[in-house]
């Protein structure tokens, strides 16, 4: 359990990661400026952009060999530093009727929140908080030191590559930037021992003026396709209420676990017979 929520997590931060912007003007190959710009731009479009809702729906492969996968429902929901998070997951071999696992993650400002209906509401610590970096896009995180090491095209796009080797708080190595629009257009997360996790982003449409999101972000381990999200829709300056960022106010339909075991030695049980 404790690695599907992992993944749930890692797809979170990509979420975050691909709020993108648009730039109508050349970059120049400095990192340090092109850095800059982001920036800029960026607060350009928090001036814009007060609230942001997306639908999105995430498929992660479970089990290559019985091809079995597991499909989950994100709300996400962003106003200013604020952010929540809703996923409903279809759980594999539950018993039927046992329904969803419901996550919720919430960011009110200060603090990091899991909401589960296994877990209850619990604070995460500073160290559990990292995995998600809610509050902070792909701009924030990454620091000077990073280094342009030469261009590449990208389904037709002609990208920046950039390594950030010296990063820690940065979930990737290498990321590949589009050069005139600065969309984050692939990451990669080289770790010693470990199988290489690439995520590729793709279908970008505009949000607002210039400001691009891709709609598809596809991860890979190795050469094995693990997870697929589609972003089903988009909305932005809606409004949004404080209390959709308020912890206890948040509800999630708990599991009953006397109902659930109940119904797994009913269906062995079955099967035996």
């Amino acid at each position: 359990m404790a690695q599907r929520i992992n993944v749930a997590g890692v797809v979170l931060v990509v979420a975050l990661l691909i709020l993108v912007l648009g730039v109508s003007q050349g970059l120049s190959a400095d990192w340090s400026s092109i850095l800059k710009e982001a920036k800029a731009k960026y607060a350009k479009f928090e001036k814009e952009v007060k609230d942001m809702t997306i639908m999105q729906e995430t498929k992660m492969v479970i089990s290559e060999k019985d091809k079995k996968e597991m499909t989950s429902e994100m709300k996400m929901l962003r106003k200013g530093e604020k952010f929540r998070m809703e996923t409903k997951m279809q759980m594999p071999d539950m018993p039927e009727g046992m329904g969803e696992m419901e996550i919720v993650i919430i960011y009110d400002g200060e603090d990091l929140w899991m909401i589960s209906s296994f877990l209850g509401k619990k604070k995460l610590s500073d160290e559990e908080a990292h995995e998600y970096q809610t509050e902070r896009n792909w701009w924030d995180l990454i620091s000077e030191k990073a280094k342009i090491v030469g261009t590449e095209k990208v389904d037709k796009r002609e990208c920046y590559v950039v390594e950030t080797k010296e990063e820690k708080e940065f979930p990737f190595t290498r990321i590949w930037l589009d050069k005139k629009s600065l969309d984050l257009i692939k990451g990669e997360r080289k770790q010693p021992k470990e199988e290489t996790v690439l995520w590729v982003h793709s279908d970008f449409k505009k949000v607002k003026g210039d400001w691009e999101m891709p709609y598809k972000t596809e991860i890979y381990t190795g050469e094995k396709l693990v997870s697929t999200s589609l972003v089903k829709s988009l909305e932005i300056n809606k409004g949004l209420s404080d209390d959709l960022f308020d912890p206890d106010k948040v509800k999630v339909k708990g599991f009953d676990m006397q109902e659930m075991m109940k119904k797994m030695m009913q269906e062995e049980k079955e099967e035996e017979d």
